[in-house]
């Protein structure tokens, strides 16, 4: 509304001038517009000089590497080795007609490109726009004879389609001076307008800053009066506040180095809430001694740089416990610059950094359970690759070995990564081959066994190897067979020993593989290394019996 206003009340000889102002600058775009037109046709002058010299340069090479070549013709006076040696210029596509002529004048041999005039009456009877080009043949100083090229010009219409397009650029060129200068002239009235009315503008805030200072002179003397009043309200609000966000305020005079502070701080800091005045001596003192540099520090920086205050301690409370406590603040500063107090709010963090703490070491043991895994699906991926005939075999084992990592994984994460039962894994292998397995055809009894998580992965994927390898060659690849599997507790004189036998019965006949694969392998080696047991497969007339004795451990513990 304010531009608004200064529009209609501008007096017409300012709109006049402003007019003729608008038209000099059209005056200007279009002189400049003139200009770009004839620069365009300089341009295209000069273009069609340089293309006529680049044609006259290319012409003349190729008369002078044909003068090269027609030498020995000439010499040995052979017109078809000439003519032969004259085709190999058809790829030049402006070269029309070649003549080679004799010392005496006699044309030797001639070439023409196909639909072409002969060579001889196109060199002798030249047309304009074409160029005629005569090269002497001269060797070790001897005139051997001359040779003559015949070359188009540029076809008109290309170098009409040349200079239009450069014609066309220069109009739009001119087109757009034009149309900017027009766009200028409008800017530089708008720009005009709005600095009249910023003028305006900053007089009027001079004005209201004037009148606010003078009301402000009236209001000091009630307003000193009622801010009393007001700031002890607030005090008190502040306090409240506080207390409800469990924050403990602080204040500390740096003139004075008096320390004022609220009951919840005193109390963050191991003090009686009722407990006589403090200094800043006696809060240091309760910081634990290798947190104190670290926090005058913070203190002294936050002073001289004028920036927040943050920093965390902790505090040795009277019964000897310690807490965590974050001081956040910000110094306060006179007309000259120098700090003159320093305030803020302190927090028991406590529960935040037991909590941090707790997050800590649950990453830490998950970055270990990351890496084991990933070492097992390695580990799997090269064992199979050792074993596998095909990249179909490899494929399928691959993928059923990954699934029974990922089945047993999941039965861990339902227990927290902490210990998993024997039959709850035996349970789980033999899941996948529920419609042939379970349905009666498999067993498993023994006395309650809990299994670490290393020890559970491991133990799992020994059992798939074994249902696997059943289900293949052994008593689940028929409908007859059975498998039992039982464990126990043997008592030897090195400790005690789980025994673990997996008995099948009814399937085909078995008998020892021709080589050792993966399972066998993972079964003997796997084990092995991770229980320190052993493991013996044998190969009889009713099936495969794979018997297990693996040493008690914190890995591997009967249930209580």
């Amino acid at each position: 509304m304010f531009a608004q206003r200064l529009d209609l009340t501008e007096m017409p000889g300012a709109r006049a001038k402003r007019a003729r102002q608008g038209g000099r600058l059209l005056e200007v775009a279009l002189s400049a517009a003139v200009l770009l037109v004839v620069a365009g046709a300089c341009i295209a002058a000069y273009d069609e000089n340089q293309a006529e010299r680049q044609r006259l340069d290319a012409t003349a090479v190729e008369a002078r590497l044909l003068a090269g070549a027609l030498a020995t013709p000439l010499i040995m006076n052979d017109p078809d080795m000439a003519r032969q040696r004259m085709r190999a210029v058809e790829s030049g596509a402006e070269t029309q007609a070649i003549a080679v002529y004799r010392p005496d004048g006699a044309l030797m041999a001639e070439w023409t490109r196909p639909g072409a005039q002969s060579a001889s009456a196109a060199i002798a009877n030249p047309m304009p726009g074409v160029l005629t080009l005569t090269q002497p043949i001269v060797q070790d100083g001897r005139p051997l004879g001359s040779v003559r090229l015949r070359t188009v010009g540029e076809p008109l219409l290309r170098r009409l389609t040349r200079y239009g397009a450069i014609g066309l650029l220069m109009l739009m060129a001119a087109v757009l001076v034009a149309g900017l200068a027009a766009s200028n002239a409008a800017l530089v009235a708008a720009h005009r307008r709005l600095r009249r009315a910023m003028v305006d503008r900053a007089k009027a805030e001079t004005a209201l800053r004037e009148a606010q200072k003078q009301q402000s002179a009236l209001d000091m003397e009630s307003m000193r009066e009622r801010g009393m009043t007001a700031f002890r309200r607030y005090a008190a609000h502040m306090e409240f506040a506080l207390a409800a966000g469990q924050l403990g305020g602080w204040s500390r005079d740096l003139r004075s180095n008096r320390f004022t502070a609220s009951a919840l701080f005193r109390a963050h800091h191991g003090f009686d809430p009722e407990g006589p005045w403090l200094g800043p001596t006696d809060v240091l003192g309760r910081i634990h001694p290798e947190d104190r540099t670290d926090h005058v520090s913070r203190v002294n920086a936050a002073i001289a740089e004028s920036s927040v205050l943050e920093t965390e301690y902790r505090t040795l409370m009277p019964d000897g416990t310690t807490r965590w406590v974050l001081m956040l603040g910000r110094a306060d500063y006179d007309e000259s610059g120098e700090a003159i107090r320093l305030a803020g709010v302190s927090m028991d963090v406590s529960a935040r950094k037991a909590a941090d703490e707790r997050q800590r070491l649950l990453l830490d043991e998950l970055n270990h359970r990351v890496k084991n895994t990933l070492a097992s699906v390695q580990s799997i991926a090269l064992q199979t690759g050792r074993t596998a005939e095909t990249a179909e075999q490899f494929e399928t084992a691959f993928l059923a070995r990954i699934n029974a990592l990922a089945r047993v994984h999941d039965l861990l994460a339902k227990v927290a990564w902490e210990e998993a039962s024997l039959a709850d894994i035996l349970a789980q292998t033999l899941a996948p081959y529920e419609g042939r397995a379970l349905g009666g055809r498999a067993g498993f009894s023994g006395p309650p066994v809990k299994l670490g998580p290393n020890a559970a992965v491991t133990l799992a994927m020994a059992f798939h190897e074994l249902a696997t390898n059943a289900a293949k060659y052994g008593a689940l690849s028929n409908d007859r067979g059975r498998i039992e599997i039982g464990w126990r507790i043997e008592h030897v004189a090195a400790g005690e020993l789980l025994e673990i036998d997996w008995a099948e019965h009814g399937g085909p006949p078995v008998g020892p593989p021709k080589r050792r694969g993966f399972g066998s392998q993972f079964l003997q080696r796997a084990l092995a290394r991770e229980f320190d047991g052993q493991v013996n497969l044998r190969f009889t007339a009713p099936g495969l019996n794979c018997r297990m004795r693996l040493p008690l451990s914190a890995k591997l513990r009967l249930a209580a």
